[in-house]
């Protein structure tokens, strides 16, 4: 048995019908048949099959780097497929333009806030209904009666959409002085405006706080029972999507892994693993003090995105911080760095203070970041990216510590004259490894070294991150791959939302249900029978 939702319950729905009885005789809002598309020889999106009935709120989920954002641009006309069809109303997409698939019914959001800032929050949502204004140039030209006649449409639909949102009282506010979870809802409401069918929503509790993904989760399911509409969102704030999606589609490495209700999700095995990752050995450990952080805070604009959190390193550990994305992880890495700064607190290295610095002279004092992405000078040789590595360190032997890094690396040996740009990923990020380690860092800090990586690749990463190790070299590791990266960790902390919810060695970590309810969100009331499962 599958579940369909009556506005704020779960009840059943037929486990045999491909779409919920409730539009068991309609026609599916959005039909993607065996959908692709390749960038160069990289399979992006592959062979994407989904079918989403005409009121249903529906999540895709998965890792970073899966494919989400990549087929919600592909739904939406900004990459046209190289493969498979898309039928929106049982009519097919293809060679629209992203205009055309905007007024045939989809409607959309960005990951990025993307208001018109100097505008009103009215004027805002006014430009959204451009498609359907009956007016042309002539008569905007010369001000004529059918301009006026659809301009006073639009503004009492503008003004409309905002009560339903309770927010018409900010109907004259510039977009770019409303608080950040307000400027979230008019990019909604302004989606809305747009007449969608189908409204793709991309993070949309990115950023927000609980009492703000609180009203979130109640407006999306206004939206659906409102305008009577279908919702896909993309979205990393687990308790969010469990509560209130109806089903789920799961993304890894551009392929659908596993369909069904959120409860089965939480519990399927593939997922676990494409969040969490394979098992691998512990590695052995070593104690000393080197890294304290204490009680740091840490705000983007008015959006506190670190709260409170307190954790050390010591000396030839390896400490991992996991967590959801956006949980807080790299911003924690670019504090501690210098690239950002803390209201309160204190962070110190050797006991030396280091968050009061700029980022040169943290690396001075002895630390190395192997940042997100790997950012190597792509223009550069393979041996002038190392040698860049070394700059702020005096009296170093080049030549033996390039050696060093060969003997770690003997891939890039052999690419030593080779431009870092025509490097592949897995090479890219042995040189953003072997460049910090030509600092000859105190502490090794490294962001998401697995990100974008196929999976034989994330094994040889983590083999040489536990070589590091073992040769002493202390490392302070984010990683979404919860599973390897707790399985070589002395210790770990588990971020949520900001907030250290837990922490213990790897063993004690990786036997704990708070890993896999800080990925993939705590359980919900209600659960289908074991052998149904959501049809999309």
């Amino acid at each position: 048995m599958a579940y369909k939702s009556d506005g704020s319950n779960l009840v059943p729905v037929p486990s045999n019908a491909v779409i919920p009885e409730r539009d068991i005789n309609d026609m599916p809002a959005l039909e993607c048949k065996n959908l692709g598309i390749t960038f160069g020889g990289l399979h992006a999106v592959e062979n994407f099959n989904l079918t989403i009935g005409r009121t249903e709120i529906a999540g895709l989920i998965g890792p970073n780097g899966a494919g989400k954002t990549t087929v919600f641009n592909l739904l939406t006309n900004v990459y046209q497929p190289t493969t498979g069809t898309i039928l929106l109303n049982g009519m097919d997409t293809h060679g629209m333009s992203t205009a055309q698939v905007s007024k045939a019914g989809i409607g959309r959001t960005f990951q990025n806030i993307r208001l018109f800032n100097n505008l009103t929050v009215e004027e805002n949502i006014m430009v959204a209904m451009d498609n359907s204004m009956k007016y042309g140039l002539f008569d905007g030209l010369l001000r004529l009666p059918g301009y006026f006649r659809e301009e006073k449409k639009a503004h009492e639909k503008a003004l409309e959409l905002l009560h339903i949102f309770e927010m018409e009282n900010v109907a004259s506010h510039q977009a770019g002085s409303l608080p950040y979870g307000a400027q979230r809802r008019v990019e909604i409401v302004r989606a809305l405006a747009t007449n969608p069918k189908v409204l793709l929503l991309d993070e949309p509790a990115a950023g927000m706080n609980p009492s703000e993904t609180a009203d979130l989760m109640a407006n999306i399911r206004k939206i659906r029972d409102t305008f009577q509409i279908a919702v896909v969102l993309i979205e990393h704030d687990m308790n969010l999507v469990m509560n209130v999606c109806e089903g789920l589609c799961v993304l890894n490495f551009g392929r659908i892994i596993a369909k069904g209700s959120p409860a089965e999700i939480q519990k399927n095995p593939t997922v676990i693993e494409a969040y969490l990752g394979k098992s691998h050995k512990e590695g052995e450990k070593q104690m000393s003090t080197i890294l304290k952080v204490d009680d740091i805070n840490v705000y983007y604009g008015s959006i506190h995105a670190i709260k409170g959190i307190s954790f050390h390193v010591e000396e030839g550990e390896i400490v991992t911080l996991i967590g959801a994305n956006g949980a807080g992880k790299s911003t924690t890495l670019n504090t501690i760095s210098g690239l950002l700064r803390s209201r309160t607190g204190s962070i110190t290295l050797n006991d030396k203070p280091i968050d009061h610095i700029p980022p040169h002279k943290v690396v001075e004092h002895g630390l190395a970041m192997c940042p997100e992405g790997r950012r190597i000078f792509l223009q550069m040789t393979v041996e002038e990216n190392l040698e860049m590595g070394a700059f702020t360190v005096k009296d170093i032997n080049m030549d033996a510590e390039k050696e060093r890094v060969f003997d770690l690396f003997p891939r890039l040996k052999e690419r030593r004259n080779q431009i870092g740009g025509t490097l592949s990923g897995g090479e890219q990020q042995m040189l953003a490894m072997g460049r910090a380690l030509m600092s000859k860092p105190h502490l090794m800090m490294m962001d998401e070294p697995s990100m974008g990586l196929a999976p034989i690749l994330v094994e040889q990463i983590f083999d040489i991150i536990n070589s590091l190790h073992k040769e002493g070299t202390t490392i302070l590791l984010v990683e979404q791959n919860a599973q390897a990266a707790l399985s070589i960790a002395d210790r770990g902390y588990v971020l949520e939302t900001g907030k250290i919810v837990a922490e213990g060695t790897g063993a004690e970590l990786l036997a704990s249900p708070v890993i896999k309810r800080a990925y993939l969100g705590g359980e919900r009331e209600e659960e289908p029978d074991k052998e149904g499962a959501y049809y999309f």
